[in-house]
């Protein structure tokens, strides 16, 4: 059984031991429309007028997370460790096996929306997961080794590596100055107009000034706003949609390779790091990531996501021992 073992050097937690289950070989794509007995049962799906689903979500079948998996929160000596409890689902993000988001219409990317809201509320609802991570993965390099579009939604019991520093800056920020660092940081693009992409009334596109990976790109609204499930204005919305279509279409010009992360407010749970007397709703801003893929950015960890270990460390030892030379 897989568990999260934190590493004191860097602070960083790894799923240790993970052991994916293995893929019957029909040579038929799970996620096409017909093959949901491929599948674990499914939880959430939003459908069309005929009564066939157009956006399906249900549980990874080899889980990194699992939600009947015990915390155990446990030492061994100076190390800490805990049971990988959370949830792994897959949103197939639409009916088509072959279509990319670029060419999504509106209406495909607005039931998405809905579909991540609608899985965002219930996971936040379960007090064990910390943050619900979100996050779509196109193309080879980028990790994704099944063609039909689907994403990726992690509750962890742990506040992602990345995210926590996001949350960190921003406080400080915030505690300094009285404002959002990320707003900040728009008044400042959009003002130079040097890295902006494309903007709108509600949204703006831009190339971060340290960015970390060729063409990488966030979407970020022009409002002050910790979390995505409250995107539920129909002008605001539309508005997101139609700059995301439009920047997709670009980016899919240049790589064939690229990973969408969702950024939203953490699941703060009273007493936790991050409940102080500054409220996430006051520093934390929420926006997208879209981080296109290349072969010498491929090799390095991603920092959305956790390390995910097959063999654990007790396992590699015993196997290096008995290696003869």
């Amino acid at each position: 059984m897989a568990d999260l073992r934190k590493d004191p050097v860097s602070g960083d937690w790894v799923v240790s031991g993970y052991k994916r289950s293995k893929v019957s070989g029909t040579g038929e794509c799970p996620f096409c429309p017909g093959n949901e007995h491929l599948t674990p049962k499914t939880i959430r799906e939003i459908k069309g007028q005929d009564g066939g689903w157009l956006v399906r979500c249900f549980p990874a079948t080899s889980p990194i997370f699992a939600i009947e998996v015990e915390e155990q929160k446990r030492a061994e000596g100076l190390y800490d460790k805990m049971g990988n409890v959370g949830a792994h689902e897959i949103v197939v993000l639409h009916r088509s096996h072959t279509i990319t988001m670029s060419n999504f219409s509106e209406d495909d990317l607005s039931r998405l929306f809905d579909m991540y809201i609608d899985r965002i509320l219930d996971l936040k609802k379960d007090k064990r997961f910390k943050y619900i991570n979100i996050f779509r993965n196109h193309g080879e390099l980028a990790g994704s080794f099944l063609l039909h579009p689907h994403s990726h939604i992690l509750a962890t019991p742990i506040m992602p590596q990345r995210i926590d520093l996001e949350l960190s800056n921003s406080k400080k920020h915030f505690m300094q100055k009285e404002r959002c660092l990320f707003c900040d940081i728009l008044n400042q693009e959009i003002r130079q107009n040097k890295r902006v992409v494309s903007i709108n009334a509600h949204f703006v596109a831009l190339c971060p000034f340290a960015s970390k990976f060729p063409y990488e790109t966030w979407v970020l609204p022009r409002f002050h706003d910790d979390s995505f499930e409250n995107l539920t204005d129909h002008e605001i919305r539309h508005d997101l949609i139609v700059l995301l279509l439009d920047l997709l279409k670009r980016i899919e010009k240049l790589t064939n390779a690229y990973t969408v992360v969702l950024h939203t407010s953490p699941n703060i749970v009273k007493g936790s790091l991050h409940d102080t007397e500054f409220s996430v709703k006051d520093y934390f801003h929420w926006h997208l990531e879209i981080l296109p893929r290349d072969f010498r950015s491929s090799k390095y960890k991603r920092e959305d996501e956790f390390h995910v270990v097959s063999i654990t460390p007790e396992e590699a030892t015993n196997s290096l021992k008995m290696q003869k030379v």
